[in-house]
């Protein structure tokens, strides 16, 4: 079976992301190193906006929400 871009991610190993963007659909945290990443509620609204100078980060994602990923090593981990 073949694995899909972010599907590494998700399952809480780290993953280098050229671009894609997450659907969040349970309550994660995620860790980011990259460029961008834009995180974006239920409704489109901006949460918060990280990039290369932010580093390493880790943030609490909820369900609904949106990652908009750029040139990144990311993962996900379940709460």
């Amino acid at each position: 079976m073949a694995t899909q871009v972010g599907d590494k991610a998700l399952s809480g190993e780290w993953e280098e992301i050229g671009a894609r963007v997450f659907e969040i659909t349970e309550d994660v945290t995620m860790t980011f190193q990259g460029r961008s990443c834009n995180i974006a509620d239920s409704e489109g609204k901006l949460v918060e906006k990280l990039g290369a100078e932010d580093g390493q980060v880790t943030r609490n994602v909820l369900a609904g929400y949106r990652c908009y990923i750029m040139k990144a090593s990311v993962r996900f981990e379940k709460r």
